[in-house]
């Protein structure tokens, strides 16, 4: 009786401790599944996308646990069309499309900005239009992305020189087209962001005008994704986030490789990237700078009946939980 009621509890030890490992590798199969999902980001091919560049360059994203696939495309608009269609569950875009997207949607949220510029954005002309401050541009055509920050930019200096937007016609037309029609005369000046802003000011075929003012706008560009994302990849979403931190880093310490990495993959110039790189501020951040000027923003254009509807709650779009997260992790101080 003593020996079977011996040989019992060894056999429940037994499958209690196959139960347990049975259990372990269970868990350690759905944390570390064999195929792992891979998530699709968005990126805009210009230089303030460097941080994601490197990153996918250098492994990082590996590094941190997740599989990524960069999908190119072309300015935040269409790339956070690739978002909301579902083609990518991740998006790069500035805080002006992010404005006008708030006023059609409230399904998606900003995870952290990556990168600040104050010179990024450039109001350029031919010298042949005789254009060189901008009230010459009353009764003029300028050509601009529509619901973007060109579009934002453009009448922020209208703003500030007391031009009315009334007398300016804008020309709204695809990123890549902009740099054609200024130069076939369709319109008179555009408002691009960069690498354009480099083509054309050293085109040897045109003598280009900047008629820019200096700080009148602060650009920041930004991680995008959905709400029902945040959820499904949320630790994913930490990882990313690691992965860009490093990468950052890694733009700092060495920032000459950085640039001749970032010029091959955008196939511009190393001199084109070298001309602007020290007008970006690489860091991770979703300070309330970036929340009131998505507020000043969202106010400018309701005044100009460029949306309609309430005034979105860009508490809840700024999403500062994931970026925390990922910070703690790595022991830094949230910012």
């Amino acid at each position: 009786m003593i020996l079977r009621k011996h040989v019992l509890i060894a056999v429940l030890l037994v499958v209690l401790a196959v139960v347990a490992i049975a259990g372990a590798r269970w868990k350690h199969t759905e944390s570390n599944p064999s195929t792992p999902v891979v998530l699709k980001i968005g990126v805009s091919q210009t230089p303030l996308s460097a941080p994601l560049i490197i990153a996918q360059q250098r492994g990082l994203f590996a590094k941190y646990g997740v599989k990524v696939d960069v999908v190119p495309c072309y300015g935040g608009v269409e790339c956070a069309r690739f978002l909301f269609e579902q083609n990518v569950d991740f998006a790069t875009a500035s805080e002006s499309v992010v404005m006008f997207e708030s006023f059609k949607r409230d399904d998606f949220v900003m995870l952290a900005s990556f990168v600040e510029s104050g010179f990024d954005l450039k109001l350029l002309t031919l010298a042949e239009n005789d254009i060189y401050q901008i009230s010459g541009l009353n009764g003029k055509k300028v050509g601009v992305v529509k619901a973007s920050a060109s579009e934002f930019f453009l009448d922020s200096m209208l703003m500030s020189s007391d031009v009315p937007g009334t007398k300016v016609e804008k020309v709204y037309a695809p990123f890549t087209r902009l740099d054609d029609i200024l130069i076939s005369g369709e319109v008179d000046a555009v408002s691009v962001w960069e690498p354009l802003g480099y083509q054309l000011q050293n085109n040897p075929r045109v003598d280009v005008v900047d008629l820019s003012i200096p700080g009148i706008y602060q650009l920041s560009f930004n991680l995008l994704t959905t709400r029902e994302n945040v959820t499904r990849y949320q630790d994913e979403s930490i990882r990313i986030l690691l992965a860009l931190e490093e990468a950052e880093e890694w733009i700092q310490a060495h920032p000459l490789e950085v640039q001749k990495r970032v010029a091959n993959s955008l196939n511009i110039p190393l001199g084109q990237l070298s001309w602007s790189w020290n007008d970006y501020i690489y860091r991770l951040s979703l300070g309330n700078g970036l929340l009131s000027n998505l507020q000043v923003q969202a106010r400018w254009a309701l005044e100009k009946g460029l949306v309609t509807g309430p005034m979105p709650d860009y508490r809840k779009i700024v999403d500062r939980h994931i970026l925390i997260q990922a910070q703690r992790r790595k022991g830094l101080d949230v910012k």
